[in-house]
């Protein structure tokens, strides 16, 4: 229950973040202008997604380190990293021998191990570095009690609805109850995901207002890129078993140049599906939702509270960008924001596939973000038979072909998200039933190609 309290407090706070970005940036004009050819809405809409996302993500990062106490740990521990450093570094993360308390400027509290069944707590003052051992037992009620000389406290462990475990400190005569922190080890690659995507969305921020070259903005996709391989050590090195020969493997230096190229590939084209209501919302939720499905088969409670927090923090653009809000609070999420969630999601993958390659193959993380892979390769090969640069920006999208069709507003929003759920859903299931990645690549190639031959039908049509 606690957790959905937190929840909550990031919803409401989001919901306010969208409101009075909209209203900024409505009044600086920093807005989508209609253009009668490919921007066919009426009025001006603020380009304040985005950043409001991003905002929003920030403040559920600092109020659940606030009373979960979590543990940001951005140490060095990247690509050109030694093994003994890294395994420093993991040692300096174990938070099992911690008590936080929320609110609490007085005192730490250490566990230590005293045999293998008996620990103790060691106190220690923070003003006069003083320490005190004490005994942790528990005491007829089943509670847990810490107790020493002139310093009490005790934790019953009983949850409020809404509240975390509560520990009662004696010092001195003066009691005081304190709330304790839930401690949380979060992986260094989440967090320099969140400051490398912010990095990437301030300069394409930049972009949105004032217009930026083609290679400022590769330049900054991959110099993010780049900087997360570095601090993580996180980087494409297989390919999974394609072949049923055993893993593909890639060379550190392939590796980290076909995981760059990856995720510019999907940060852009999350970018190009971006073009519609409901475009992007439907294929970050998409790409969001669905490894969730496969973390709920493999329990990982950690990791799916970290995407629930990414969806609670989403969601209010999501209402207002589908009218559900009113048509006066429709908002659009710039290219600052598209690309921050193809960012998000195309290194969420990643690390599911290399590092928790027990949740997901590599050829999975294709099926789930196979949509927007599929428009922006055959709109490509479009621009490219018909002689035009594939990177100026024209109408021939899947959703313009959708719209020339005679489907309008949400139809297409519905029709795109049908399509890239049964994509993602069809990569899931086939991860669940254990089939080979042989055979989930194969079926990968036929479905791309029936879209592409169909695709070219439309356009011809």
């Amino acid at each position: 229950m606690f957790l959905v309290y937190l929840l909550g407090i990031v919803l409401f706070f989001s919901f306010i973040a969208n409101f009075a970005f909209r209203k900024i940036f409505k009044s600086l004009s920093w807005v989508d202008e209609p253009d009668g050819v490919k921007k066919l809405h009426s009025n001006d809409i603020p380009l304040s997604g985005g950043i409001s996302f991003i905002t929003s993500l920030i403040f559920a990062v600092l109020i659940f380190d606030f009373f979960a106490g979590v543990n940001f740990n951005l140490s060095w521990n990247g690509f050109f990293v030694g093994d003994s450093i890294k395994q420093e570094n993991l040692l300096n993360q174990n938070l099992d021998n911690k008590i936080d308390l929320i609110g609490n400027d007085s005192f730490d509290i250490q566990i230590i191990n005293i045999t293998d069944n008996s620990q103790a707590v060691v106190v220690i003052n923070k003003e006069t570095f003083e320490t005190e051992l004490m005994e942790i037992y528990k005491d007829e009620s089943g509670s847990y009690q810490i107790k020493g000389n002139g310093f009490e406290a005790n934790s019953d462990y009983v949850q409020d609805t809404l509240l975390p475990p509560k520990v009662t400190v004696n010092l001195n005569g003066e009691e005081t109850t304190y709330y304790q922190k839930i401690n949380v080890n979060v992986p260094p690659f989440f967090i320099w995901m969140l400051i490398t995507g912010i990095f990437l969305a301030f300069v394409t921020l930049m972009d949105d207002l004032w217009g930026l070259s083609v290679s400022t903005r590769f330049l900054s996709q991959a110099l993010a890129c780049l900087i997360l391989i570095t601090q993580s050590g996180l980087y494409i090195n297989n390919l999974g078993d394609l072949f049923g020969l055993g893993f593909v493997e890639l060379y550190p230096a392939l590796g980290v140049l076909f995981t760059i190229f990856c995720v510019i590939g999907i940060l852009n084209a999350f970018n190009w599906i971006d073009g519609f209501n409901g475009g992007l919302t439907s294929q970050f939720l998409v790409g969001i939702t669905a490894p969730l499905i496969l973390l709920s088969v493999n329990d990982s409670l950690f990791i799916e509270q970290i995407y629930l927090f990414l969806v609670i923090c989403f969601l209010p653009y999501a209402l207002m960008n589908l009218k559900v809000m009113g048509k006066r609070f429709v908002i659009f999420m710039g290219d600052h924001g598209s690309m921050f969630c193809g960012y998000i999601v195309a290194w969420c993958l990643i690390y599911f596939s290399m590092e928790r390659a027990d949740y997901m193959n590599p050829i999975t993380a294709v099926w789930i973000v196979g949509f927007v892979l599929f428009n922006a390769i055959s709109t490509i090969i479009i621009r490219i038979v018909n002689k035009r640069s594939p990177l100026i920006s024209d109408r021939s999208h899947i959703h313009h072909a959708l719209d020339r069709l005679g489907l309008k507003g949400l139809r297409v929003s519905f029709v795109v998200l049908i399509i890239s759920s049964m994509l993602a859903f069809t990569g899931v299931m086939l991860e669940i039933l254990g089939i080979s990645e042989l055979a989930s690549m194969l079926l990968l190639i036929f479905v791309s190609l029936v879209f592409l031959r169909y695709r070219f039908n439309l356009e011809n049509s």
